[in-house]
Parts: C-alpha cells; sequence; structure tokens
C-alpha cells in the first residue's frame, strides 16, 4: 500500500525563516527584518494562515473527498459492460431470439440487447460496381480486408450488391450490421443522452430483385426501412428492413456463374465526406453486452378498460418465472395470480392469464373485464411483468426486516452487481388485510437529502451490503416475520474482463446447429471508476465548455460534435458570410464557424449534412441572443514561382523544394510533421523565401512570385496573398528553377 503524503510537514517557524532568507534576492531594497517592520508582520501572518490550510487538508477523509465530488454533481461510475455485434449461421428456417438471449465467451456471459429475427439465407457475394469498373469484394468481406462501399470517389450512382443463396422472408424485420473501417487519425466522439442526431452529407437508397410488372422479367424494387443506425452507410451500425414482395433470382457481373437473390443499396446523393470503407456485411447480427440478468421488469400503462392484453419478447419473460404487479389507487404494488384461464376468476379476483407464442417467442399477459377477473385501474405504468431466473427465485429475497433503525443485510459479494440495475421493494400486510402490499425503494449514494419518510436505501458494491435509513435519514422497513426485502430488477456484469477479442463469442445453446460468432472484440468494458480516477475526471470536465461563448468554446464544442470527425475549425466572431473589410468592419450578434472534416483528399469540404449536424449540436449550447453561421472552408490554391541558386552538386533539387513546399502549403496535418496552414493567415513571399532557404544546398533565393487561385483573396502590391479568415491553402503545381552557383 502507497504511503499517505504527509501535507503538514513545515512548521510556523519553518515558514517565517524561508521567507525571510528568500528577502534579499527578492527584494534587495528591504532592509529592516526586525518584528516591528510591518512586512515581518505580514510574512508571520501568511506563514500562520498557510500552517493552517495544511493542518486542514491533511485531514481531508475519502469520505470528505466524495462529498466535495457531490457538490460538484459528481459520482464515481460504474462498471460498464463491453459490447460486440455478433452475427448467427446455420438456421433451416426462421428463428426469433429475443431480447437477453444468453450466450458465452469463455467463461464471460453475454446476453443480446435486441430481439432479433433471424432467416434462413446466407450472404454470398459482396459486389461494388461503378461508372468504370465493377469489383467481387466476397473474399474481402470474409477476411475482413477493408473495400470502398461506392469506389474510392463514391460518386452518385455507384452501387453495392449483396447476394443471398436463398429468397428474403416478406414481411419480415432483417438484419444486416456493417463494420465501417474508422482506424483514422481523427475519432468519432459517441453520442451520448441527448445528442443530436446526426445527418449524412450523402444519400443511399436500397432495393431489391423482384417480380416485374407489365412483361418485365425483373425488377428493382425498394425496400421497407425499419430502422437505420448507419445513417446512409456513414457509420457503422445497423440496417432493419423488410423485402415487400417476392424476391426473384437473377445473374449479376462478376459474380455471373448463377442466380442469386440480390438487394442493392445505390448512392443516390453523394457528398461523403470519408468515402464509406466497408470491412465486414453480416447477416442476422444483433448487439450483445456482457451482463446476467436475474431479474427484471417491464412496465406498461392500464387504460382501465377491460380484457386488455401486454406482449413482453424478452429471454426470461419466455423462459423465466414470472411475477405479476398492478398498482392500486394508493400506490402501492399488489401481486396477482397467474391462471390458466380466466373463466374461472371471479369480478374481484386478482388474476390474469399469461400465454407464450412459441413461433414470435413472445409473452403475452391478458387481464379480464370486471366479470371473469378484475380490471386494472387506469394510469402510467400501472402494470408490470416481473421475469426472473429460477436460480434466483430465493436468492431475490435479501431478507426480512426487524423495523429497527439502521438495519443492514449482505448481498452476494461473488457478483459484480450494477447499482443501476437495482430496483428493491419491501412489503408489508396492511392491518385488516390478508395480502402483502409492495413499495419500491430508491437506491441512493447517502442519506444526507434523505427525509424520515423517504423510501432510500444504499447499496456499498465494495461490502456487498444495502443499508437502510434510521426514520430520520431515511425510512426504515417495516417489520415482517418473513422475507419482506427482494429485488425485482437486478444485472450484474462490467469490467474489462468482458472485452474479449473476436471469434470468442461462441457459445450458444438454445438451438441445436446454430452457431454464433464475433467478427470483431468487444469494445467498451471499463472497471468501477476509483475515487481518485472520478478526481481527474472532474478536473476534465471542468475544464471544457457547456456554453458557447468565446470563439474557443466554440471551437472545442465543434470539435467534439458526436458522430463526425471533425479535423479543423476556426470561429469567427462578428462576421456574417458575405462581408468585406473584416475585421474593419464587424456585424454585432454574429458568429461565423468554418470547418474541416477529415478526409483523404487534397481539399476536405464539409457537406451539407456536415454543417447541419454541427449547426444543431451548436443550437444547444450558444446563446439565444447569437445568430449562428456554420460554412465549409473556404481554400485557396497558392503556386510558388522561384528561381532558385544551388551549390553545383545540389542543381537537381528541384523536386526536394518543391515537396517543402507542399508540407507548408497544405490546409490538414497528414502526419508529416506540419500542423497545416493556419486560418486566414496571409500567404507572405517572406515564408517561401525562409522554407527554401533553410534546404541543404540552397545558396540564396533569386526571385519569387506567387499566383493564387479561389475566391476572396487579393494580391497587394508586395506580391502576398491575402486570403479570407475561413480560407486555408493548397498547393498548385509549383515551378522551381534552379541555377548553379558557378553559373552565376
Amino acid at each position: 500500500m502507497l504511503p499517505i503524503p504527509n501535507l503538514d510537514d513545515r512548521m510556523f517557524e519553518q515558514m517565517v525563516q524561508e521567507a525571510r532568507k528568500s528577502i534579499p534576492k527578492l527584494f534587495p531594497e528591504w532592509t529592516d527584518e526586525n518584528e516591528h517592520d510591518p512586512g515581518i508582520t505580514l510574512l508571520e501572518l501568511m506563514s500562520w494562515m498557510t500552517e493552517m490550510q495544511q493542518y486542514y487538508l491533511n485531514r481531508v477523509t475519502e469520505r470528505s473527498e466524495r462529498k466535495f465530488l457531490k457538490l460538484l454533481g459528481i459520482r464515481p461510475r460504474e462498471s460498464v459492460s463491453a459490447q460486440c455485434e455478433v452475427s448467427f449461421e446455420g438456421l433451416q428456417q426462421q428463428l426469433v431470439l429475443p431480447q437477453g438471449t444468453p450466450l458465452q465467451a469463455l467463461d464471460q456471459r453475454f446476453e443480446t440487447l435486441t430481439t432479433v429475427q433471424l432467416v434462413a439465407s446466407t450472404l454470398e457475394k459482396v459486389l461494388v460496381r461503378t461508372e468504370t469498373a465493377a469489383g467481387d469484394f466476397t473474399s474481402n468481406n470474409h477476411a475482413k480486408i477493408a473495400y470502398y462501399a461506392f469506389g474510392p470517389e463514391a460518386r452518385k450512382g455507384a452501387h453495392l450488391y449483396l447476394g443471398f443463396d436463398r429468397a428474403l422472408p416478406e414481411q419480415t424485420d432483417i438484419s444486416i450490421f456493417f463494420q465501417l473501417f474508422d482506424r483514422y487519425p481523427v475519432t468519432i466522439r459517441s453520442a451520448g443522452n441527448g445528442a443530436a442526431p446526426m445527418v449524412s452529407s450523402a444519400k443511399v437508397a436500397w432495393t431489391f430483385a423482384g417480380a416485374g410488372q407489365q412483361g418485365q422479367s425483373e425488377s428493382w424494387l425498394p425496400i421497407e426501412s425499419v430502422s437505420d443506425t448507419t445513417v446512409h452507410l456513414s457509420q457503422s451500425g445497423e440496417l432493419r428492413f423488410r423485402v415487400t414482395s417476392e424476391m426473384k433470382p437473377i445473374s449479376l457481373y462478376p459474380a455471373d456463374d448463377r442466380s442469386r437473390y440480390w438487394i442493392c443499396c445505390t448512392l443516390v446523393e453523394d457528398g461523403y465526406e470519408l468515402s464509406p470503407k466497408i470491412e465486414k456485411v453480416s447477416l442476422n447480427a444483433v448487439k450483445a453486452a456482457e451482463l446476467e440478468t436475474f431479474s427484471e421488469v417491464s412496465a406498461f400503462p392500464s387504460s382501465g378498460e377491460p380484457n386488455q392484453s401486454f406482449e413482453v419478447s424478452s429471454y426470461l419473460a419466455y423462459n423465466g418465472l414470472h411475477t405479476l404487479q398492478v398498482q392500486d389507487e394508493q400506490g402501492h404494488w399488489r401481486d396477482w395470480l397467474a391462471v390458466q384461464s380466466l373463466a374461472d376468476c371471479g369480478p374481484e379476483d386478482h388474476c390474469c392469464e399469461l400465454q407464450q407464442d412459441s413461433a414470435r417467442r413472445v409473452t403475452r399477459v391478458r387481464f379480464g373485464d370486471g366479470v371473469n377477473g378484475s380490471i386494472p385501474p387506469q394510469g402510467a405504468q400501472r402494470v408490470r411483468l416481473i421475469a426472473y431466473t429460477a436460480e434466483f427465485d430465493y436468492g431475490r429475497y435479501v431478507g426480512g426486516s426487524k423495523g429497527l433503525p439502521g438495519q443492514t443485510f449482505e448481498v452476494s459479494r461473488g457478483l459484480s452487481y450494477k447499482p443501476s440495475s437495482m430496483l428493491l421493494q419491501v412489503g408489508y400486510r396492511p392491518r385488516g388485510e390478508t395480502s402483502v402490499v409492495w413499495d419500491d425503494w430508491q437506491a441512493v449514494d447517502d442519506f444526507d437529502n434523505s427525509k424520515s419518510t423517504d423510501r432510500h436505501y444504499v447499496y456499498d458494491a465494495a461490502e456487498g451490503t444495502i443499508r437502510f435509513g434510521n426514520n430520520e435519514a431515511g425510512l426504515t422497513p417495516p417489520k415482517s416475520v418473513e422475507p419482506n426485502i427482494r429485488f425485482i430488477r437486478l444485472q450484474a456484469g462490467g469490467g474489462v474482463r468482458g472485452n474479449v477479442k473476436d471469434g470468442l463469442v461462441t457459445g450458444f445453446t438454445e438451438v441445436a446447429g446454430v452457431s454464433v460468432t464475433n467478427a470483431f472484440p468487444a469494445r467498451g468494458g471499463l472497471e468501477a471508476e476509483t475515487l481518485d480516477q472520478a478526481k481527474l475526471r472532474v478536473q476534465r470536465e471542468l475544464s471544457m465548455p457547456t456554453r458557447a461563448v468565446t470563439a474557443e468554446d466554440y471551437e472545442a464544442i465543434v470539435g467534439a460534435t458526436p458522430g463526425l470527425r471533425v479535423a479543423r475549425v476556426k470561429a469567427i466572431p462578428l462576421y456574417k458570410p458575405g462581408m468585406r473589410d473584416y475585421p474593419k468592419v464587424k456585424a454585432p450578434a454574429q458568429m461565423t464557424v468554418a470547418v474541416v472534416p477529415y478526409s483523404e483528399s487534397d481539399k476536405p469540404t464539409a457537406g451539407k449534412g456536415f454543417l447541419q449536424t454541427i449547426k444543431q449540436h451548436l443550437d444547444r449550447h450558444r446563446l439565444l441572443t447569437t445568430e449562428l453561421h456554420v460554412i465549409p472552408a473556404e481554400y485557396i490554391k497558392i503556386t510558388v514561382h522561384a528561381v532558385v541558386v544551388m551549390e553545383p552538386k545540389f542543381k537537381t533539387e528541384q523536386r526536394r523544394i518543391t515537396q517543402e513546399l507542399k508540407l507548408l502549403l497544405q490546409p490538414m496535418d497528414h502526419g508529416q510533421g506540419s500542423a497545416g496552414w493556419r486560418f486566414g493567415r496571409t500567404v507572405y513571399k517572406g515564408d517561401i523565401y525562409g522554407v527554401i532557404s533553410r534546404i541543404k544546398g540552397v545558396v540564396y533565393v533569386q526571385d519569387i512570385w506567387l499566383d493564387a487561385e479561389g475566391t476572396g483573396f487579393h494580391k497587394d502590391g508586395a506580391g502576398d496573398i491575402h486570403i479570407p479568415p475561413y480560407a486555408l491553402v493548397y498547393s498548385g503545381d509549383h515551378e522551381v528553377e534552379t541555377i548553379s552557383q558557378t553559373d552565376v
């Protein structure tokens, strides 16, 4: 264990002596160092205050540090579960996998995060066709070698074809996952809760080869899109769609060995900042997370009408044990009885039917009509279906309350429970009733803000305990001779152990003959945040702007736009597009932001979707009185004409000079040691002189003149190029003439 530093290591006398010794060096004119001097009195006062501060700082405990973080609105984060995309193969017929289906990766348990419909088709061919070329990238797709979805240029009219061995079923939700290459120098910021949706600068359309009309043998028909998290193939994600009619097999070049069933993605509107590169296309794919669910809750609103029914698509709801709850008019939860038939129930009986659809793998709950079975009262989230594993049937009960203040109950220490997944209930039997009613209790970090009537508890993950209040800070659970404290929602998981390598999620035993794998490693698993890590995080978060006020605020917020790769940004205050003579003339309450996306081209240009995404993001942070403009950077082409005198043996070094000029006059850093040209900076002839003069073998520069192409620039009498504040420069075809020193 590391020793705790002692901050209180200097005493009052030592600090006074150190301060007095520094006087001759800092203030040589100060010669009177006696006690009666007011300056010495101030030194003694400051030394005393420093000693008191050190004394108190040395006694700040971990509990106090957590209180300080709480004042700042920060709490240590709980562990985060790793996630990956898994795909299923070997299906002989359609199969529904409900949410929460368990998978296994060595000793790590994973669960699917959504319900997915698996189809008995296989992706056999992947073709890319542009105006000038057609290629078969099936082997790339199997080997996870990146290839361009629409060619390197991604021009309008390019096609991506996916060929299957059999027809996809009609009117069925089909899932295809696209993993795009994302190992670029500029990373994408993940979107948090409430982030503005990303808008793509390009647009694609999906069609399938179906039965033709009016005598045609086949025709490309539009598919019905259910959801598209790829945002027109701008990022990795899932495409869910439905085929609306029967598919027809056709033969396509260069995979014309036989007929197949095809779907086609057509680029109908180009504009990608970065042409999408696909690493893997996976059919029958779904996201999975390193989780183990012991109990879950599905809640439904009640309309108060007879014969209400609700459906749940969940693995636990289909395979586990169940408890039905309905909230009464007083706000208490009561367990209702699941019966085989409502015909056996009376009008006052709290019962319902529980049915399961094996084809759709859903669980259905149906309530009575007031004659056969009671009707749940009207209200939002009034009905609950609690599903839990058979092994958790007994373990869900924490214990029975003794009615004493400050009670503590132990929970299992062997599993890393997720505090955010916990939902605890405490039951009691009201006076004069025979049934038990249940109340939800809320987890809090501590009881500091808890009143005597608040149903709060504190979960200590390190100790594996649950602690209740004392009737002053937090309510005490009512006394019961039977266990009356239980979990109705609980999950375990999280940590770096869930970041398994690709190909390790292979455990799937629900259906014989069906295999599962993860084509890419699981990512995102994190351990629970320590106190020191939380303190470092709060320093970072406090330094990050949350309101766009200054130009630096705008630039920092734009650089963190979720879903985009923003390479460069320049905020220009008091400027409106189209203005002249800036900064002599300024526009009040105007802010213009020029952006450069990351791209593999020499002149990265932001598309309309890129600009719209940034503007939506900035609108959440800007001042209401500020009029905002987001524009793409303007590019000015600079061509250098130079006559350079060289040493005789370096006379043929024109190429070296040209390379150095291109390295200087570039808009972005391409990993060559240059940060890129600064926005709006004038191109001075002196800059060119300096670059050329530093090259080995250059004696002197005899002559230089500059040419420019673009809009918004002007050339002064000295030959320098002045560019607008939202502009960058790039290199043209420089013309360099070298002369040997002996020829001058």
